[in-house]
């Protein structure tokens, strides 16, 4: 079942919040784009052990920071629950309205430009790229 993604639709639809949830195609694309760029080696899922950051930090309030801190619209949500899910959102506003809104859960950021990526894990560490 694909609880996380259930409950992120619902919490979408419900807070009327502007997306367009991406289908495996485009999922598998953009990981592997990710990966090429972000990652040690590229693959087909987003592992943070092979993830090249830059700046790590322990903020367990990050995701009430994402819009003082993502100064980016066009951004894309990336979770993970039976597989990999995404949406993509207008601005980082809707994304920690979102976040709030739902259960604690590892994710990703970019934008539609993948000119940053970013990772909250579930010991509240931000790792960005």
């Amino acid at each position: 079942m694909n609880y996380l993604e259930e409950e992120l639709d619902e919490t979408i639809n419900t807070l009327k919040i502007s997306s367009n949830k991406l289908n495996s195609e485009e999922i598998a694309t953009l990981i592997s784009t990710l990966t090429k760029k972000y990652f040690k080696t590229e693959k087909n899922v987003l592992d943070p052990v092979d993830f090249n950051e830059k700046c790590t930090e322990h903020n367990p309030d990050f995701w009430k920071e994402i819009p003082d801190r993502i100064k980016k619209n066009d951004l894309i949500l990336l979770v993970f629950d039976t597989g990999h899910r995404a949406w993509k959102l207008e601005n980082a506003q809707d994304l920690a309205l979102l976040i709030s809104e739902t259960t604690g859960y590892p994710f990703w950021v970019t934008d539609h430009d993948l000119s940053f990526l970013v990772h909250l894990d579930d010991h509240d560490c931000v790792l960005w790229a």
